[in-house]
């Protein structure tokens, strides 16, 4: 147990969350820290009153990529199903000459050149093959290795690689082999729940199909870079699997190697993980060099610090608000966490 986390009074914490809803800069926030044990401390604000819970859904965003896509890799991996160094010719034989040989770890570290691109049409699982030639028909921002750029596109690409290594769709493979061995009751893909979840987006909910990103949207709300839905209660439970290496599911082997740090440039990037070190300035000094974990950019984060023995997990629609008031979202949403971390490094030290 990390003494140091166990009945402390998060006074810093708490006020700066009070003042950054009460500016209208959230809605609602959830938090959790723990230790390898389990949860030290939550914290629920709402601008809705009491309104708030531990099963109270959110948009995770790209804290998906470590939810569902990065571990299942990572037990392929253990599966000798899949090797970071596999090609993405290998899974898409029609993969065009300038993308046939970029390996699923540049893919899984932001460094495949690939960038953003916007489906222009729905893809069901009928037009699968359309969605990945669309994507691997892009133009490069790179050469493949010799930068950094964040790409949900290259999540999408593994999350297809994915369903075809275990012929199963992500959202079943995601229920099967994380949510019910971890005991996540509430979490998933395409949530049925309207009433008790944190609006992150403003656009209409197409039925169960929610998620603020548009790709994930136009794939019917199932894919590798973006779509969970979770709560403070199956988060925790996450984190703390997160920090004891996720024991039961993955090797030891294997979650030593998916937490080494591979990108030389801007960005600490592991297999699948943001690798926490000087240059990651959201910190705000609250984690050890090598914690890993993701943020998302409705304003959630995961993050399990190793060498401090603590998780820390946050929901947020941030982003939905900084949208609502005319602000730069990604800038709102770094500035959160900036200030959310900097309170609680405060709080944790006094």
């Amino acid at each position: 147990m990390n003494i140091r986390l166990h009945n402390r009074k998060m006074i810093r914490t708490e006020k700066y969350i009070k003042d950054f809803v009460a500016a209208e800069r959230a809605g609602d926030v959830a938090i959790a820290i723990g230790d390898s044990e389990g949860e030290a401390y939550r914290f629920f604000h709402s601008s809705r009153g009491d309104i708030l819970n531990g099963k109270t859904l959110c948009d995770m965003m790209s804290v998906s990529k470590v939810l569902v896509t990065a571990p299942l890799f990572h037990m392929a991996m253990d599966e000798k199903l899949i090797s970071p160094h596999d090609t993405l010719g290998k899974f898409f034989p029609y993969a065009p000459s300038d993308k046939k040989d970029i390996p699923l770890w540049m893919l899984l570290s932001h460094q495949s050149g690939m960038g953003k691109v916007v489906f222009p049409d729905f893809f069901g699982p009928d037009r699968r093959e359309e969605a990945i030639r669309f994507q691997l028909s892009t133009p490069f921002h790179f050469e493949p290795g010799t930068g950094y750029l964040y790409s949900c596109s290259g999540f999408i690409l593994l999350g297809f690689i994915l369903e075809k290594v275990y012929n199963k769709p992500l959202d079943r493979l995601f229920d099967d082999r994380i949510a019910r061995p971890l005991r996540m009751k509430n979490t998933s893909f395409n949530p049925s729940e309207d009433e008790n979840i944190i609006r992150c987006t403003r656009k209409a909910y197409d039925g169960a199909n929610k998620c603020s990103d548009d790709n994930n949207h136009r794939l019917y709300g199932v894919s590798g870079n973006a779509g969970i839905f979770s709560c403070i209660d199956d988060m925790t439970l996450f984190g703390r699997s997160l920090l004891n290496r996720h024991v039961g599911l993955i090797s030891e082997e294997t979650f030593s190697e998916s937490i080494k740090d591979l990108c030389p440039y801007a960005f600490g990037r592991a297999l699948g993980y943001v690798y926490v070190d000087e240059r990651y300035e959201q910190g705000s000094g609250l984690y050890s060099n090598g914690t890993v974990g993701h943020t998302g950019f409705s304003g959630t984060e995961c993050f399990a610090d190793f060498e401090k023995d603590m998780y820390v997990v946050s929901l947020s629609n941030t982003a939905y608000y900084a949208a609502k008031n005319g602000e730069g979202c990604m800038t709102e949403v770094e500035e959160f966490r900036k200030g959310l971390h900097k309170a609680m490094k405060e709080d944790l030290e006094y």
